[in-house]
């Protein structure tokens, strides 16, 4: 090889050896870095995702809420022949929120035309089953319902009822109450006003609507503060029910990927439902009021589908704010945005021309508090409360909107509130009272007062009070000594002279009220004169044990200690115990045990509970029967005559109690059906200075004038004729005799008398 081609041999470059930019690298690592925190969160988003799914899932598709005990007065039952006026069924419509209407087109309404009131009643699943709606007509007469016809069919009917009254929700404080709809319950014209104002776009975004949050925005950009919001009413629902209220990027954040949720997982028309059934509508004191169905009760006193368009208008607008917009309290402010919602509703063309300017000038109306539910009924709810405590319902029933139906007669119950309000008026401010009314045939509590407030919770002294019940023991001794047959009658003759006992371990001589001592007396004159000396002899020959027996035979549950003060009335009882010991008595000597609850279903109507309380006889119907006749005289001549000046040509029964020093008024009375038990008292057991006569019976006589009589009208037992005794000794005598009186008398007790026998 030649030189020349050696040194001409070019030598290959070496390679660059130059490192990267340190930019690039870490640009490199910034990008993997964040690739792996997207695949991070996208990972922990899922994770979440479907943690939210199974939470979301099993409450939405579940037991969404804690829906409270809805309590039912009970129903009005119409039947031809039953005593009530005209007017008290006008009354008794209008606490059921109907409204007169001549055209009658559409339940809920009713219309009055001389004797007759015609009603469009509304559907109702009663205990017994499901009832549409109907229209009738009741006709009266001087003495009550002549006859109820079925308006259709020009037919007569047997009996018509009215739905019960709701009057509580039993929701504890501070929580959640509601009254669920079903979404085919919700007129049409409210779901298209409510999507109109809250969500047009409803049905057609996912849960959430860019186009609304970017809207919103801007406006609120533009305004320089916040006047609108962007969140669907999937979102609104979102929040309600599973977030805070809190404003932050977090919980926006999960309001939307649990809208998301729920569009996937759920149709609309269930997210719909959710929706008017979680909404905030109000608040009632401590507790929150959720759901429109229940927002229309309690601002308009009467069912969603009841409502008018200006009625949707003002309770659509205020679910904006509804303590901004509440119509009780901001009433200019409530009118404002409803007539808002209103413009909107004729614009979108859900309302024409005359029905928008119809709507618009309706004044804003809504129901006082004094309307909604429990206020008032304090005493009654409060007993009802007491039962249900005592009932087995499974837990998971009670928390799904459980029924039950009571006895309460809310007109019995106005009655008896007002009676006691007028008969305190103007006494003893520290006077108190309690009032027990009830149908004592079927052993039902219909009416009760705790308090002279009647809307005043707390202690309820018809049911927890004890106090010394005075006189109106009696007739329980009385009884017992008419039971022992052939030892005792009406005409029997008890000495009141005096008597000197050891009672208590103390000397105890008894004194008639008005210290006089008469010598022989009637047995019937000496109960309906209330004497204390002839009863404390007769309880001394009965015997004490026989007492305590027949306070149990009437209904006292628990044992009391007697002693001869007993005898006078010195042992407390409450004036519950008192009214159950008068429904056997009133009720022809059988017993039940009085009640407030008559069934309890679940949401669904199914029954859970059905009253099934025995009926025992304790005393012969004769017995009784002439115990009855001697408590009519009571209130026709004796210590309750003042009855007699208040309802003449009326028959009433009943007996006067005043315990000792005058603490304690009573009254125990009853007509043909009803039975009532009137208490005074003070709580700190002071003299109140009345009488049983001055007190308790007044009350008692302003409760009958307004809730109205049906006078006794009792049937002769089989066993009882009508004989004649002497008015001086007491013994039988020939119908054709001088100073003789008629009796009642068990007849096979009494030997046939067909002529004088010297006195």
């Amino acid at each position: 090889m030649s030189k020349s081609n050696t040194t001409n041999r070019v030598k290959p470059k070496a390679k660059s050896t130059k490192p990267r930019p340190k930019l690039v690298i870490y640009i490199q690592r910034i990008a993997m870095l964040l690739l792996k925190l997207a695949i991070l969160a996208l990972l922990v988003m899922v994770f979440y995702l479907v943690y939210l799914d199974s939470k979301i899932s099993k409450k939405f598709a579940g037991q969404k809420w804690q829906v409270p005990a809805q309590i039912y007065a009970h129903s009005m039952e119409l039947v031809p022949g039953k005593l009530i006026s005209q007017q008290q069924l006008i009354a008794q419509l209008e606490s059921l929120q109907y409204q007169r209407n001549a055209e009658l087109s559409a339940p809920g309404q009713y219309s009055v035309s001389r004797n007759h009131i015609t009603i469009y009643r509304r559907p109702f699943t009663y205990i017994d089953g499901y009832e549409a709606a109907q229209l009738f007509s009741v006709e009266f007469n001087r003495s009550g319902i002549n006859r109820i016809m079925q308006r259709q069919q020009k037919e007569g009917l047997n009996f018509a009822r009215l739905e019960p009254q709701l009057i509580e929700h039993l929701v504890a404080a501070q929580q959640e109450d509601r009254e669920l709809v079903r979404l085919e319950q919700v007129p049409e014209l409210f779901k298209d006003t409510l999507l109109l104002v809250e969500d047009r776009e409803f049905y057609h975004h996912h849960g959430v609507s860019p186009l609304s949050v970017l809207r919103a925005l801007w406006v609120n950009m533009v305004a320089g503060r916040t006047v609108q919001g962007g969140s669907t009413l999937t979102q609104q629902l979102a929040k309600n029910m599973f977030l805070s209220s809190d404003r932050t990027i977090w919980r926006k954040a999960n309001e939307a990927l649990i809208a998301l949720v729920l569009d996937y997982r759920f149709n609309k028309d269930q997210i719909l439902e959710a929706y008017l059934n979680e909404v905030f509508v109000g608040q009632n004191y401590a507790n929150a009021v959720h759901g429109v169905g229940l927002g229309s009760r309690f601002y308009f006193g009467k069912p969603l589908s009841e409502l008018q368009p200006a009625e949707y208008a003002l309770l659509i607008g205020l679910l904006k704010g509804p303590s901004y917009f509440d119509p009780r309290r901001s009433p200019e402010r409530a009118q404002q945005r409803r007539d808002l919602v209103l413009r909107l509703m004729f614009e979108q063309h859900l309302l024409d021309r005359q029905q928008y300017e119809h709507a618009v000038k309706q004044a804003i109306t809504v129901i006082s508090r004094n309307q909604y539910l429990n206020v008032g009924n304090a005493a009654y709810i409060d007993a009802v409360k007491k039962e249900l405590r005592q009932l087995s319902i499974d837990a998971n029933d009670k928390n799904q909107g459980i029924k039950v139906f009571t006895y309460l007669d809310t007109q019995a119950q106005l009655a008896a509130e007002q009676a006691t309000k007028a008969q305190l008026a103007g006494l003893d401010p520290e006077l108190q009272a309690a009032v027990i009314v009830a149908n004592y045939q079927q052993a039902e509590i219909i009416a009760m007062v705790g308090s002279k407030d009647a809307v005043q919770g707390g202690f309820n002294r018809a049911i927890d009070a004890k106090r010394q019940i005075g006189s109106i023991i009696k007739p329980v001794i009385y009884l017992e000594a008419l039971a022992q047959q052939g030892r005792y009658s009406l005409a029997s003759m008890l000495e009141d002279v005096p008597i000197r006992l050891r009672s208590n371990d103390q000397d105890w001589q008894p004194q008639n009220f008005d210290k006089q001592h008469r010598g022989p007396v009637m047995l019937i004159d000496a109960l309906a004169n209330s004497l204390n000396v002839p009863t404390v002899r007769l309880g001394l020959q009965v015997g004490l044990p026989a007492v305590g027996d027949g306070l149990r035979k009437l209904g006292l549950r628990r044992k009391v200690k007697l002693h001869p003060a007993a005898l006078l009335g010195a042992i407390e009882l409450s004036p519950l115990e008192v009214t159950q010991l008068y429904q056997t008595i009133a009720n022809n000597g059988l017993h039940q045990q009085l009640t407030t609850i008559q069934a309890i279903t679940d949401s669904s109507g199914h029954v859970l509970h059905l009253r099934d309380t025995p009926l025992t006889r304790r005393y012969k119907e004769e017995e009784v029967y002439l115990l009855q006749y001697a408590l009519m005289q009571a209130a026709k001549t004796g210590t309750a005559k003042a009855l007699q000046t208040a309802f003449p040509g009326q028959i009433l029964a009943g007996k006067t109690g005043t315990s000792s020093d005058y603490r304690d008024s009573w009254f125990s009375g009853f007509d043909q059906d009803t039975l009532t038990t009137v208490w005074l008292g003070r709580d700190d057991n002071k003299t109140i200075g009345l009488t049983g006569s001055t007190g308790a019976l007044g009350v008692f006589s302003r409760f009958y004038r307004q809730h109205g009589v049906n006078s006794m009208l009792r049937v002769i037992p089989d066993k009882i004729s009508l004989q004649a005794f002497s008015l001086k000794t007491g013994y039988p005598q020939g119908s054709n005799c001088f100073n003789i009186l008629l009796l009642p008398a068990i007849s096979v007790e009494m030997p046939v008398m067909s002529k004088c026998i010297a006195e």
